[in-house]
């Protein structure tokens, strides 16, 4: 337990660095899993996740790789709160949709976009997923060495 007499090392700095360069490692092996289109991976994650935002928090709840939340659960964004969710322009974001819908990859439901879960189950969407653990298991790695605390060590 931390005293006043033991203040915790400032460590924003090397934080800042590790963060930024495991997420741009992760995010480029993303991108190549989109062809290397980092625009089209940034508004395909960006409605996916958004279609399931809503399922963060709960213990258990399709927490394993292969538990993936079915269409029923999944909720609609719109284009517009895409394009702003991602600081894109709109014409740049409705481009990359109709791609995206073209391809399977994306449907439109009403007023919004889905992912629906049958893509997830994609062999290389399977890869993507556990290449995405690594990357939190090497960013959580990195930190620790850099003296960060989870508050779980103290």
């Amino acid at each position: 337990m931390m005293t006043d007499a033991s203040p915790r090392r400032d460590n924003r700095r090397a934080t800042a660095r590790i963060m930024t360069h495991e997420v741009l490692k992760g995010l480029a092996a993303m991108a190549r899993t989109s062809g290397g289109d980092m625009i089209q991976f940034l508004v395909f994650s960006g409605i996916w996740s958004a279609n399931t935002q809503h399922l963060i928090g709960g213990k258990g709840r399709y927490a394993e790789l292969t538990d993936i939340p079915p269409d029923s659960q999944r909720r609609p964004i719109s284009e517009a709160v895409l394009a702003d969710m991602l600081c894109m322009p709109q014409d740049i974001v409705a481009r990359y949709v109709e791609k995206l819908v073209a391809e399977g990859a994306a449907e439109r439901l009403g007023d919004g976009l889905v992912i629906p879960s049958a893509v997830f189950t994609r062999p290389e969407m399977m890869d993507r997923n556990n290449e995405i653990y690594a990357r939190v298991l090497s960013l959580v790695s990195a930190l620790r060495g850099a003296g960060f605390s989870f508050g779980d060590e103290d």
